[in-house]
């Protein structure tokens, strides 16, 4: 499986992280795709949530198409997770690595760091090393 990139949304759709690995294709105006993919998330989960016969559950944790899969994890506080792989994840639970990375990076590197501000762009290094280093310590990698 290849990982192509990483988004971190706030509930307000600021992209808070970006990081990408093998990402083939680069998009001419980065604004512009997190744009794109924060209005793609909102309204999948949106509509997906109407779809689903139970009005408290329905969002979706991936989805797939011939070239490329979109894992999907929201945190209780709106925080929005996605990671861009291959299609050929093969039954790897990507959304508990992305449940990980927020338990474990985000909240260690980002959360506990009193120079960190809430809502503003994660500028630490130290995070995006040991995002990193988690995503590459992937057994899909």
């Amino acid at each position: 499986m290849a990982v192509f990139s990483f988004y971190l949304f706030d509930r307000t759709g600021t992209c808070l992280c970006y990081h990408e690995w093998q990402r083939t294709r680069q998009p001419q105006d980065m604004s512009d795709d997190h744009k794109n993919m924060f209005g793609m998330l909102f309204a999948l989960r949106n509509f997906s949530i109407k779809l689903s016969p139970d009005a408290e559950r329905g969002i979706p944790s991936f989805f797939v198409t011939d070239v490329y899969a979109l894992h999907y994890f929201e945190t209780a506080t709106g925080l929005r997770f996605v990671l861009n792989t291959s299609n050929d994840f093969k039954g790897v639970d990507v959304t508990h690595a992305l449940s990980e990375i927020y338990n474990s990076v985000f909240v260690e590197y980002v959360v506990k760091n009193p120079l960190y501000t809430r809502g503003n762009v994660i500028k630490s290094d130290l995070f995006i090393t040991k995002l990193d280093d988690y995503i590459r310590a992937l057994p899909c990698f």
